[in-house]
């Protein structure tokens, strides 16, 4: 992540921040957002059996290189913030800190490029089954310039760029945007005020209205999948 939504956006400043590898782990595509606006957000995946790497590449043998992985293993960036700093990372995530609906925290095992060994902490969802999502061109540029900017490996780097991010491409595509946009502004509507309202007045988000979200993002990918994608493309 890029210290203009880090510490511009979120109000969390690093005393310090070195890149890492986590073995074992991944960077995927698999958390949904809204079709045709922000299909995919990047998180942190075990690599199991069904996410088998290949031993050149990193790459999971399971699913193609540009459609929604980096491989692995994970080079990401640990950050020294303090507790409240983290709380509010946690509140800002999906699920708003209720871990039910949204990211749970673990300890992972790091690797500094300098071979030293550190804990970090960081949020994993495992309600998420693996899925082919692409991450919004502006999601995407956020993840490369955080990457430049904390200097991850360039090979590294080149493997982000590869991933394709999601445009629409058909005139389809663009109607069925505008027909999201439509449908499922109104159903986010209340949700987005009350979010604005608890980060402006520093409060926490009830876990009724994370539920409730939770609910509406799955009323809305059923629209996109059963109704929008077979008509006019997909948005993913």
């Amino acid at each position: 992540m890029s210290s203009k939504v880090l510490s511009g956006r979120r109000k969390v400043f690093p005393q310090k921040s070195l890149p890492v590898i986590v073995p074992g782990y991944q960077l995927t595509f698999d958390m949904a957002g809204l079709p045709y606006l922000e299909p995919g957000f990047g998180v942190i995946s075990k690599i199991t059996s069904s996410r088998e790497a290949d031993e050149t590449t990193g790459l999971s043998k399971t699913r193609p290189f540009a459609d929604c992985q980096v491989g692995g293993p994970l080079h990401c960036v640990a950050h020294l913030i303090t507790p409240e700093e983290m709380q509010r990372i946690i509140e800002t995530e999906g699920g708003n800190g209720n871990p039910d609906v949204g990211y749970q925290t673990v300890e992972i095992r790091c690797q500094t490029y300098d071979g030293d060994l550190i804990t970090g902490v960081t949020l994993i969802d495992p309600r998420l089954k693996e899925q082919c999502l692409h991450p919004s061109e502006r999601y995407h540029r956020i993840l490369l310039d955080g990457a430049v900017e904390n200097g991850l490996q360039p090979e590294y780097i080149e493997r982000l760029k590869q991933v394709v991010p999601y445009r629409p491409q058909t005139v389809g595509q663009t109607v069925g945007k505008c027909l999201f946009l439509a449908i499922a502004v109104p159903l986010m509507l209340p949700y987005i005020c009350f979010m604005i309202g608890a980060m402006v007045l520093k409060l926490p988000v009830p876990r009724l209205v994370s539920s409730w979200m939770d609910y509406m993002k799955r009323v809305v990918w059923a629209l996109h999948d059963y109704v929008l994608a077979p008509v006019f493309g997909k948005g993913c």
